[in-house]
């Protein structure tokens, strides 16, 4: 129950946001060149700060000298720093057990973490999952991008404009796996706390529930702005398109996955209306932004992304990298920098058309499919990946797996885990939540088989796809590395 207090604090927050959009709105970007100097020059004042308050950096960056570029610093992997999360912190009363205490119950999502921050949770790809803790100046950057950006595109109309879309939308709605501390969901609920007169007019879904069962309540609901995962957009897109799903909405908003160029146009063409795409990460949200011309422009004076390839060297623009290292400069709580975050990105090399002087940037990221599972001889039922990855996370608290369709009803799953035997544990641990879901979502029975082999990674791609359907299964791939 919210005291006085928390009523205070919210106003306090809500204060601060305005104030951050005032000052990005008050400086206008005139030139990528101008963007990135001011970017590095936030970078050297974090290298700075984490050399001095934070004890892991401080040892980590011992022997680069103080006046080094920024590519000197050697990169960081998630599992490092989670080794390492009593030490990384430039706050030293937030350590891994208290925070653990407090992503125990799901009664804390969205609610503050030492009476002052935030705290989420991503996925646990190939292991343990990140756990990142944010304060209130990263917050409200983070929100006066996206209040301000897409304005200041030069291009931005009410169609792309998401300050714009959310004031004059009567209804809201996310759909989203509400059943964890994913950072979606966690800053969904901040931003209605710090505006309440938005409470009344939005609503969350969870993508665990059958499609059905959510198609008839957001029928009820008639949201006029949705915001959800592409594949969840796409599986509406073909509700909408059959006549279930009766919805008159304005605009959508889609991440934490993949858009693909022909998605989105099937998307956009059942509902009559444009998405607005956002790259970001648990570690680093609103990296970028898209345009009205189908590019996604990278915010280069609050991030910082590298392109690099398999030995970690920066690559010129027009390259595909193979994965990359990202500079976050509006955390400084919990420094990220020169992380790697696995995403394969190219930078353009030409200005895009809409004006925006900010670089762009295509990305390919892990991209898991949708399996389609039958419910009777007619129908089948679509399994979201990320709702899996709820399941196995949430409910069996199990985190590295991959799940392969090598039939209409069966799976072959593969767990992480030092040998044979506990990959079989971790197995015999989320058998019964899966077939629990399963059940509910209304499938014919499915037959769960256990590969004793850990996940493996796409040998063309190198990314480790969790959810693969029959379509993908055959091809070669090879094993995951246990170190990340």
């Amino acid at each position: 129950m919210q005291t006085p207090l928390d009523y205070m604090t919210d106003w306090a927050d809500g204060i601060r946001c305005w104030q951050a959009v005032y000052r990005l709105q008050s400086e206008p970007v005139v030139s990528a060149a101008s963007a990135r100097k001011k970017g590095f020059k936030r970078a050297s004042e974090l290298l700075a700060h984490s050399r001095q308050h934070s004890p892991f950096y401080a040892k980590y960056y011992s022997s680069i000298p103080t006046d080094s570029p920024l590519e000197a610093y050697p990169p960081v992997a998630r599992s490092t720093l989670m080794d390492h999360f009593d030490e990384w912190a430039t706050d030293r009363r937030i350590d891994k057990k208290s925070v653990n205490h407090f992503l125990s119950s799901t009664d804390t999502i969205g609610e503050r973490y030492l009476d002052n921050y935030l705290v989420w949770t991503s996925s646990g790809t190939c292991g343990e999952p990140g756990i990142y803790v944010q304060d209130k100046n990263a917050m409200s950057i983070y929100q006066s991008l996206i209040s301000v950006r897409y304005q200041q595109s030069g291009h931005a109309s009410a169609s792309t404009d998401p300050w714009h879309l959310v004031l004059n939308s009567d209804r809201m709605a996310m759909i989203a796996a509400l059943e964890g501390h994913f950072a979606g969901t966690v800053y969904w609920k901040w931003a209605a706390r710090l505006n309440p007169w938005l409470s009344s007019r939005t609503r969350t879904f969870s993508i665990l529930q059958p499609v059905a069962t959510l198609v008839e309540r957001l029928n009820d609901w008639q949201p006029g702005f949705m915001s959800s995962y592409p594949s969840m957009l796409a599986v509406l897109a073909n509700e909408q398109k059959s006549g279930r799903l009766k919805l008159s909405l304005n605009s959508l908003w889609s991440g934490g996955e993949q858009l693909g160029e022909q998605q989105k146009r099937k998307i956009e063409a059942a509902f009559g209306c444009n998405i607005v795409e956002d790259y970001g990460a648990s570690e680093a949200m609103n990296m970028a932004f898209g345009c009205d011309h189908g590019r996604l422009h990278i915010n280069t004076d609050w991030f910082i992304l590298e392109p690099v390839d398999e030995n970690r060297q920066v690559l010129p623009a027009g390259e595909k990298s193979a994965t990359t290292l990202v500079t976050n400069l509006a955390s400084r709580l919990q420094p990220i920098i020169r992380y790697d975050i696995g995403d394969s990105i190219t930078l353009h090399t030409d200005a895009c058309d809409c004006g925006n002087p900010l670089p762009t940037l295509s990305i390919e990221g892990r991209n898991d499919d949708t399996l389609w599972l039958p419910a009777n001889e007619a129908d089948h039922i679509p399994i979201l990946p990320l709702a899996l990855n709820t399941v196995i996370e949430e409910m069996a608290n199990e985190f590295g797996f991959q799940i392969n369709q090598i039939g209409a009803q069966e799976l072959s799953i593969r767990t992480q885990g030092d040998d044979i035997q506990s990959r079989r544990e971790a197995f015999d641990k989320i058998r019964a939540p899966l077939k629990q879901y399963f059940e509910s979502q209304g499938t014919l029975p499915v037959k769960l088989q256990h590969d004793p082999r850990p996940p493996q990674r796409n040998a063309v791609s190198g990314k480790l796809n969790q959810v693969n359907n029959r379509s993908r299964v055959d091809h070669h791939v090879s094993t995951c590395p246990a170190s990340e």
